[in-house]
């Protein structure tokens, strides 16, 4: 057990280590249920949404409406409950109880869980509904929540899933017994799962039989940074609460990091366009070697408990008294709250973060003035550790080591990460350019040539850890760009603040950025900018402290890969005079344009291949009216409107003026460079 920031830790695996893991499984387990549960049986549950007002007027509406009869559509009710529905057996949790405690304890070293946390959520536990909301980096999050509750002895909760592991034959049924229930992607157009969903959410709700557990952002982030949340499941929930069906609703955050990831290769080959393995037992069952790695600790911190009752404590719900209670929608107003929450939670995700520093060292090591170089001195290395942790702390994350000295603990996370990382003879530490560790089993990455995957794998990988914290200083660094490098190094706050909402705009769908907070992010960007030296304020003026000139380049400069690639597809498709394909084919096509422009020297930078920020852009583009979806024999297809993608463009190019004539190949990006 130990201390961060006044939060105990405790290690989970330190016992497992030392007694039987059988015994640990059948342990007495008795936790006092909810004061408002039903106590229904998981069979009851799906009783009481099949025969339930609300579906049953759904039945009668869509049968209407397709000329079925009444049989044929409950019929088919029945058919989704089915697919959709768990079957939690304790006995089924403690199987895999056992099961975790072997595989955990094989590829990690410790699993740190904040004590305080913990204790909080057994006390409210039997109060109200909870909702445990984690991160989502790796398919381990999947039953650790499930493991960490187990081990304190916590209620299990019940977990969304996508239906893809029902492509899991012979383990779907353990993971249905584990609590999990299987949900489209997808269902828009279909009212009667639309409806079928909402009304099994809702009942787990209202009945309180389990907590509940899903993951806001949808899916396993890639990328490692935090993705713009869903709202669908949240939506569902928190209508309740808005139609006052339940007396309060706790949130929980939960933050999931991992020193390294289990996917780490998978992702990298993801993010160049390589398709996901679909989720099969024989896949399953050739990922068995990563047992015989090892991945360092696992880090779990249970967040403060969000009360819906308190958050929402200013909105007036009596708008719903006069609304029929077994039916009701979120008002736009909802809506938009319902978004604020879950960017909230995004928010308290990033704030309650424990990371390795290696994370720290990706960042650094990953700029192209490195990767261009044999590499960074350790010695150099260590001193950039040293201030970016003080930054980062400042965020309220929190850098976590085994060791008391920054050197030791870099040394060590070096070596875990030996499969991506190298370090000279003479101490020059940098990426590893031969990564020969391909997956048999992914096929070639389509359309880029060899060498430029050879190249980006290992730039992915340093992109993926890199990413943890660059959505930490995303501020700062947003900031120090905003300010450019002006020799007289003197800016107004009202002029660098506009800048700074424009990178807000522009970087919308990179980062989770809360809707009303954008003046007090920017203050406190500032004054973290003040407290490490890097800047002066003097009344509505700014002043680049000379000596740390550095600092300032290296943070503005840990945002233009996303920049740069932006740039490029804007030009790329402000060129076309005809509608394109579908945003799969344009994804593909602007991720080669942008490999030409590597490959002709004008980018230096292989992140900016990443698949995720080229998709990131377009959603942006169609979101700001630059690209128009439109039917092409039944076909959706993206049209350029030359205008908005201009403006986008002139906004870019406040922040990388050199790109304007992107199409002269004699042009080289004149950005500024990390000399750290």
């Amino acid at each position: 057990m130990g201390s961060l920031n006044g939060d105990m830790f405790i290690d989970i695996l330190e016992e497992r280590r030392k007694t039987s893991d059988i015994r640990w499984a059948t342990k007495t387990w008795d936790v006092s249920p909810c004061k408002f549960s039903l106590k229904r049986t998981p069979q009851e549950i799906k009783d009481s949404v099949l025969n339930s007002e609300k579906i049953d007027a759904v039945i009668k509406e869509i049968s209407k409406e397709n000329n079925w009869s009444e049989e044929e559509t409950k019929l088919k009710a029945k058919e989704i409950l089915d697919e959709m529905s768990h079957n939690f057996q304790f006995k089924v949790i403690r199987f895999f109880g056992y099961v975790l405690s072997k595989f955990m304890k094989s590829v990690y070293g410790k699993i740190l869980v904040n004590k305080k946390g913990v204790e909080k959520i057994g006390s409210v536990s039997s109060q109200y509904p909870v909702l445990f909301l984690p991160t989502h980096r790796s398919y381990s999050d999947f039953l650790l929540v499930s493991y960490v509750c187990f081990y304190f002895n916590l209620p299990v909760p019940v977990i969304a899933a996508g239906l893809d592991f029902l492509g899991l034959k012979y383990l779907n049924f353990l993971l249905r017994g584990a609590g999990a229930f299987f949900i489209r992607r997808s269902f828009v157009g279909d009212k009667l799962y639309k409806e079928i969903f909402t009304e099994y959410v809702q009942t787990h709700i209202e009945g309180c039989e389990y907590p509940m557990e899903f993951f806001i952002e949808g899916t396993r982030s890639r990328t490692a940074k935090s993705l713009v949340p869903k709202l669908g499941m949240l939506q569902s929930i928190i209508e309740l609460f808005f139609a006052s069906k339940v007396p309060d609703i706790i949130v929980v955050p939960i933050s999931i990091s991992y020193d390294r990831t289990l996917e780490e290769t998978l992702y990298a080959y993801e993010l160049l366009g390589v398709p996901k393995p679909k989720e099969s037992t024989r896949g399953l069952i050739k990922a068995r070697k990563v047992m015989s790695d090892f991945f360092g600790n696992v880090y779990v911190r249970f967040g403060e408990q969000i009360s819906l009752k308190d958050y929402f404590r200013n909105y007036d719900r009596s708008v719903h008294n006069l609304h029929p209670r077994n039916f009701h929608l979120c008002t736009k107003e909802e809506q938009v709250l319902c978004r604020d929450l879950a960017n909230h939670v995004i928010r308290m995700h990033q704030c309650n973060l424990l990371l390795s520093p290696f994370p720290l060292v990706c960042l650094v090591i990953s700029q192209p003035e490195v990767t261009k170089t044999k590499g960074l001195h350790f010695n150099s290395l260590v001193d950039s550790i040293y201030w970016l942790e003080e930054l980062v702390r400042r965020t309220g994350a929190t850098i976590y080591s085994d060791q008391n000295d920054v050197s030791e603990s870099l040394t060590e996370q070096l070596k875990l990460h030996s499969n991506i990382i190298q370090i000279s003879d003479d101490g020059y530490v940098s990426l590893k350019q031969d990564y020969i560790q391909y997956p048999v089993s992914v096929p070639n990455v389509p359309c880029l040539q060899s060498t430029t995957v050879k190249y980006a794998i290992p730039a992915l990988f340093a992109y993926h850890y890199g990413n943890q914290v660059l959505q930490l200083l995303v501020h700062v660094s947003m900031v120090c760009l905003a300010m450019g490098f002006d020799e007289e190094n003197l800016f107004f706050t009202d002029d660098i603040f506009f800048r700074y909402k424009t990178l807000r705009i522009l970087l919308q769908r990179e980062f989770v950025f809360e809707r009303l907070t954008s003046e007090q992010d920017f203050m406190h960007a500032l004054q973290s900018l003040k407290e490490e030296n890097i800047i002066c304020v003097e009344g509505n003026k700014i002043y680049l402290v000379n000596s740390c000139l550095e600092k300032s380049e290296f943070l503005s400069s840990i945002l233009l890969p996303f920049l740069e690639s932006y740039c490029v597809v804007c030009h790329y498709l402000i060129q076309k005079d005809y509608s394109l394909g579908d945003c799969k084919k344009v994804s593909l096509e602007c991720q080669l344009e942008i490999e030409n422009t590597i490959l002709s020297g004008i980018l230096s930078d292989y992140r900016c291949l990443s698949l995720d920020i080229v998709n990131n852009c377009i959603t942006f583009l169609v979101n700001e009216g630059a690209l128009t979806k439109v039917s092409n024999n039944g076909q959706y297809c993206l049209l350029p409107n030359k205008s908005k993608l201009s403006n986008v463009v002139l906004d870019l190019e406040l922040f990388l003026p050199t790109l304007a004539k992107l199409n002269n190949p004699s042009l080289k990006f004149s950005m500024p460079t990390a000399k750290l």
